[in-house]
């Protein structure tokens, strides 16, 4: 019956007209609000499956027709979205700087593209006048920005800046003239690690840029793996959800799947982290996580649930286990590895250059920012005129723009909003001493300290999905149930004002307000686990608990 709904829904979908962005969240606003449904049956139809065991193959046949719609949802019910790249941007950013890394650092594309520009007329680039200084975040003249071109030209041999001025034109004769005077030339450019520079890098080197579809398509390779590793670890039910959620989130509005490079590899390497830490393979989700870590930086907190677990064991066992070394030893290779490959071909200052980038942009705010920051910014603004009009004391009242004045109060709350990360990270300490859970169990509760300490772009929490997978695995547990829903109707509201067509500030801040809900339950589960197992013996390690199965 499963196989059945899954063709008979695919064959169904081929014949849906295609439909709009804005239809497209419409419908993953539906499809989430099926999944809540869901959920809400699967209890139920527990119950029931003893006596009428086909209602749970119907059940789990109606999980699996959502997904499949989800996926059509996903590429908008059209053929183009998926054998094509509809935003040219971003590939853009991360082929060519990733490529001449060399020669323009982390602030020489703007001003070199400008000046390969410029080398044949300006046609694309006549109209601009200002675009964004990577070297200080500063919008400036366009003429600043080509002097600064020619100087970067300078570190170019000439068969490379012939080869770097195909490859940026190539970009530039397909990216609409509105977006690059009103996105590419002021953006943040290109923010990747050397670390990822390395794989990337490399990619684009052996891939011509006429035929950077097939580079893009790695990220299918890469997130399959994932998906299969969490269906050979938890089912193929688990496997369902956390496909359900990747197809319905906003998080994954851009970028979509298979239209930019290697933009899932830092998640697929925390699923199957995740994955391997459940099957007992320490090493290998040690380096999993280590290679997430040096690829995109803040997957570095995910280190945290691993040194709680550390803590757990010494306190509770009186003695380090070697399953931890195992994990540890993993991930240094790993990070050694690319750390020192990038060290000897990009050297120490494009390193520093890339800490300094890295500064500047966690100091910058957006409309795609979410976190605890963005909770308490938010004032319910559904407009620009009411952004405009924020005011706080924290904010120069003379400037005129109010995204720009909530980022002063951002920069201004950094250090707090670190703090109570650190308390966050403190409190999974207790919970791991006092509860005990297992050491996969762990990881995903990362997602504390994540939330309080950054303003990350919504795509990065793509991460959810390690809650999605966490709380599918235990679907008999009220609270599980109740977490995935959470998750799900966060989904539902964030669509819904995409559907109102409110200004996408709007659209964050709901999605923040929502984990902040999510998050504040969850802290209050783990608080009463803390306090009523406080007296139950570790379970040994690789046995299910009976809270998580």
């Amino acid at each position: 019956m499963i196989v059945a709904a899954v063709a008979l829904t695919a064959i169904a979908c081929v014949f849906v007209p295609e439909i709009g962005r804005d239809g497209s969240h419409f419908g993953r606003m539906v499809l989430a609000a099926a999944g809540v449904v869901l959920v809400g049956l699967r209890g139920l139809v527990m119950l029931l499956a003893e006596e009428r065991p086909r209602w749970l193959t119907a059940w789990r046949a109606s999980l699996a027709a959502v997904v499949t719609v989800g996926w059509f949802n996903y590429y908008q019910f059209d053929r183009d979205m998926l054998v094509g790249i509809n935003e040219w941007t971003d590939p853009a950013y991360y082929y060519t700087n990733s490529k001449y890394l060399r020669e323009l650092s982390y602030d020489g594309l703007y001003a070199a593209t400008l000046a390969c520009d410029a080398d044949r007329g300006s046609p694309r680039t006549n109209h601009i006048q200002t675009i964004r200084d990577l070297r200080n975040d500063q919008l400036v003249p366009v003429a600043d920005g080509l002097a600064h071109g020619r100087r970067i030209q300078e570190s170019f041999t000439p068969e490379r800046w012939e080869a770097f001025c195909h490859d940026a034109t190539w970009f530039l004769d397909r990216i609409p003239l509105d977006s690059l005077r009103s996105n590419f030339f002021v953006d943040h450019g290109y923010n990747p690690p050397p670390t990822w520079t390395i794989v990337g890098g490399t990619l684009a080197e052996l891939v011509p840029v006429e035929q950077i579809k097939w580079l893009c398509l790695v990220d299918f390779a890469v997130l399959t793996s994932a998906f299969v590793v969490v269906g050979w670890t938890f089912g193929w039910e688990v496997l369902a959800w956390a496909l359900l959620f990747f197809v319905t989130t906003f998080s994954g509005r851009w970028p979509v799947l298979g239209m930019s490079i290697l933009r899932f590899d830092w998640l697929a390497a925390l699923m199957i982290g995740m994955c391997l830490l459940a099957k007992q393979r320490y090493g290998g989700a040690g380096a999993a996580i280590g290679f997430s870590a040096v690829n995109r930086v803040f997957p570095a907190v995910f280190f945290a649930p691993w040194l709680a677990g550390v803590a757990r064991d010494v306190v509770n066992a009186k003695r380090l286990p070697p399953r931890h070394l195992r994990f540890l030893m993993g991930a240094m290779v790993v990070m050694a590895l690319l750390g020192g490959l990038a060290l000897g071909r990009y050297g120490t200052a494009i390193s520093a250059d890339a800490a300094h980038n890295l500064t500047m942009h966690n100091r910058s705010f957006s409309s795609h920012r979410v976190g605890l920051g963005s909770v308490l910014l938010y004032r319910g603004e559904t407009t620009r005129a009411e952004i405009d009009a924020f005011a706080m004391a924290c904010a120069d009242p003379s400037e005129p723009n109010g995204m720009a004045r909530k980022e002063q109060c951002i920069q201004a709350l950094q250090w707090p909003l670190r703090g109570v990360a650190l308390g966050a990270v403190a409190f999974l300490f207790v919970y791991a001493i006092r509860a005990r859970p297992e050491d996969w169990e762990l990881l995903p509760l990362a997602i504390l300290p994540f939330f309080c300490a950054t303003n990350p772009q919504i795509n990065y929490y793509n991460v959810r999905i390690l809650l999605v997978v966490w709380h599918a695995a235990a679907l008999r547990s009220q609270f599980h149930r109740i977490g995935l829903v959470l998750l799900l109707l966060v989904e539902v509201a964030t669509q819904y004002t995409k559907v109102l067509g409110v200004e996408r500030y709007a659209t964050t801040a709901t999605a923040s307000i929502g984990m902040a809900i999510y998050l504040l339950v969850l802290t209050a589960w783990m608080a009463s686990r803390s306090t009523s197992r406080s007296s139950r013996p570790a379970a040994p390690r690789g046995e299910r608990s009976a809270s998580a199965w």
